[in-house]
């Protein structure tokens, strides 16, 4: 029941912050990422409500960047205002429970078991459908950030 509940509330949740229709890794992702109330998929608008003015913003090829340094977050969001990648070295945020500070290989077996596969051509990139994480390092042995990003 409670579980339920979660759910029923994540999808008010997503309908008030104007999330396009996604696919399934998309929401699951959304339920399982720690970025200050960030959500792939969300507006800019939405972004601005829950966090506040940005302290940065950068045009970029893409959209445009914004910073938010006091998280050490960026967000990059598209022409149209909708979130397309989070980025953050924040030890407060995660994904699917992985925190800046663990160790590398098993944050990427958590994104594994999670239906995430590890393109290991590239480092520690996984990819799920229309989302990609990356675990950011510089020893190969500690998390020290993420980026995630929604790509279609």
């Amino acid at each position: 029941m409670k579980r339920l509940v979660a759910i029923c509330a994540l999808l008010l949740l997503l309908a008030g912050c104007t999330l396009p229709e996604s696919n399934e890794a998309l929401l699951e992702f959304n339920e399982n990422a720690e970025f200050g109330g960030l959500l792939l998929g969300m507006t800019t608008d939405a972004m601005q409500e829950e966090l506040g003015e940005p302290d940065a913003e950068s045009p970029i090829t893409a959209g445009t960047e914004y910073a938010y340094h006091a998280s050490d977050l960026s967000v990059v969001v598209n022409d149209e205002g909708v979130i397309r990648r989070l980025s953050s070295k924040n030890a407060e945020f995660g994904v699917f429970g992985v925190k800046v500070g663990d160790d590398i290989e098993a944050a990427g077996t958590v994104l594994e078991d999670n239906g995430y596969m590890r393109d290991a051509a590239s480092g520690y990139r996984y990819n799920n459908n229309e989302v990609q994480i990356i675990l950011l390092t510089v020893d190969n042995a500690t998390v020290v950030g993420f980026t995630a990003s929604w790509q279609d």
